[in-house]
């Protein structure tokens, strides 16, 4: 590949190409049934961020579906290292998907014997976003603390893009779920967070939202607690979502604006310091 750095660029089967030219056989389980767990993460010149975080979750999310035989994490940080020189980022980041699935099968869901499960990559050039969203409530999509699926990334987001097309239909940003108790659980694809005085607050895991790397890294600070989240809480607080490449201040909920906002550059900073670069950050944003 040469020319201009590339913005994306995945490895299957040996190969590095553009996401598009590369394809999945059309009987593995990961396209048919969902049957698979995935993982984000960002990556900068001096390699992931976070990685014993998200490689932990990985491997929780594989023996929670039973794939066998896990994939090995040498391997895969030695080709996303191949893969972020050959993009050649010029934003200096990327965010890197891993996708493992179960690997090919017969029809139906009995689990194939002996399993071949199927990895792949794929890298983004990306720079974090600390834009305010607009964020509604969806209607369509409801979380579930009780659902052992609620726990990992598997490739079943069909509840988040519902709700991600709902918030555009109504010209916002994202969606917030409720969980079954009727209190927020999450973003379509981050975990939310509401201030109260000086203290962070997030939905528990029994409000059926998922573990977050950077929500972990938030709640080993002071002053960072699980507790449910109303809206009334949210309107008052402010809030951000956050995830392993953003982390967005709320301006709004369905149409109301929020009476506390936190700043996009003090969201950039709350969001290094989350990523480790501690040296940087003023503790008052805490």
């Amino acid at each position: 590949m040469s020319g201009s750095p590339a913005e994306s660029l995945a490895w299957f089967g040996g190969r590095w190409d553009q996401p598009q030219r590369l394809a999945v056989p059309l009987d593995d389980r990961g396209l048919n049934l969902a049957d698979g767990v995935f993982e984000t993460l960002l990556w900068r010149p001096d390699g992931p961020v976070l990685w014993p975080q998200h490689w932990q979750r990985l491997q929780r999310g594989c023996a929670l579906l039973g794939l066998e035989p896990e994939p090995s994490a040498a391997r895969i940080q030695a080709l996303a290292a191949e893969g972020f020189r050959r993009l050649g980022s010029a934003r200096g980041q990327a965010a890197l998907r891993i996708t493992v699935s179960r690997g090919s099968g017969e029809r139906g869901l009995a689990i194939p014997q002996p399993q071949q499960p199927r990895l792949w990559l794929q890298l983004h050039a990306v720079t974090p976003c600390f834009a305010p969203v607009d964020v509604i409530t969806s209607r369509l999509a409801r979380r579930h603390g009780d659902s052992a699926s609620s726990r990992c990334k598997t490739l079943n987001y069909t509840d988040a893009v519902i709700a991600r097309r709902e918030a555009r239909m109504a010209a916002a940003d994202d969606a917030l779920l409720l969980s079954s108790t009727g209190h927020y659980a999450c973003a379509t694809a981050a975990n939310l967070w509401i201030r109260r005085g000086m203290d962070w607050l997030t939905p528990g895991l029994d409000q059926g939202c998922l573990p977050g790397i950077m929500r972990g890294q938030l709640l080993q600070r002071p002053g960072s607690h699980e507790r449910p989240v109303s809206r009334q809480a949210l309107l008052a607080g402010g809030g951000i979502l956050l995830n392993s490449v953003s982390c967005r201040p709320i301006r709004s909920l369905d149409g109301q604006a929020t009476r506390r906002q936190l700043d996009p550059q003090d969201a950039g900073q709350l969001f290094a310091r989350l990523c480790g670069d501690d040296q940087c950050i003023a503790p008052e944003i805490y």
